[in-house]
């Protein structure tokens, strides 16, 4: 690994720790940190609102467990159907506007960042599918996963085409 990539990486790896929060003394998963912004209003306040909805499941998903935890029809489950349908589509909204940007200043790696995109929208839709019979640890789990990808994505994939959209706004 070049040195610029691995110290790419360190800050990286250094702004998602910082981000994560002890699961067991906060109500949020994720905390918004001014590193994340990109500079670019309307994505900036989609990706504070991305983090938003991923603390709502979080937090849906532990109370709702709490709430009936000695239920074993498996009714936190079906709680949670409204928090991961707004999940589902704002995601498809976001990524929507940040692709349309991207191909409008000509990113090189559109196609690339679009098929990440991609890949975590099927992951996100096949779990909401299933997620009537996901237990409980299956549930914490995909929490962790939608919080590691938010932030490794904004925090490292989608700064590699800030460079692009500023210079196309300079045109």
């Amino acid at each position: 690994m070049a040195y610029g990539n691995f110290m790419c990486y360190n800050n990286f790896m250094n702004t998602l720790t910082s981000s994560v929060t002890n699961l067991t003394d906060d109500k949020d998963l994720i905390r918004w940190d001014p590193k994340f912004a990109l500079g670019i209003p309307l994505i900036d306040e989609q990706h504070k609102h991305l983090v938003e909805l991923c603390n709502k499941v979080y937090t849906e998903v532990l109370a709702s467990r709490l709430k009936y935890e000695n239920d074993k029809n498996a009714q936190w489950q079906n709680a949670m159907a409204g928090t991961l349908k707004e999940c589902v589509n704002y995601v498809a909204t976001h990524f929507s506007n940040e692709e349309k940007i991207m191909k409008l200043v000509g990113y090189e790696q559109f196609s690339e960042h679009k098929n990440r995109h991609d890949e975590f929208t099927k992951k996100v839709l096949e779990t909401a599918k299933g997620f009537e019979s996901m237990d409980f640890s299956d549930a914490i789990k995909f929490c962790k996963f939608l919080y590691e990808w938010i932030l490794s994505h904004i925090a490292h994939e989608d700064k590699l085409y800030v460079k692009k959209v500023l210079e196309y706004k300079k045109i």
